[in-house]
């Protein structure tokens, strides 16, 4: 019982102490930017295409009115 305790309290320990990381975020990182070098090489314009995405990507509608409250005439 005293040993199965001494176990799980170091295995609570060791797992308070661990820190997460990020794999392969350099790695990911210099993709893009080659991406991005790639395209500039071929001759697309980086600006127009950031437009493009940003015109194909939908937003969310703003052009909604909120209700005045209740109708006074509906309350006598």
């Amino acid at each position: 019982m005293a040993s199965t305790l001494m176990i799980f309290l170091i295995v609570i320990l060791s797992l308070m102490s661990s820190q997460a990381r990020i794999l392969k975020g350099e790695r990911a990182m210099q993709k893009n930017i080659d991406n991005q070098l790639l395209l500039h090489e071929l001759g697309f314009d980086l600006s127009k295409l950031k437009a493009y995405r940003k015109m194909s990507t939908p937003e969310p509608r703003s052009d909604r009115v909120s209700p005045g409250g209740p109708d006074p005439q509906h309350h006598f």
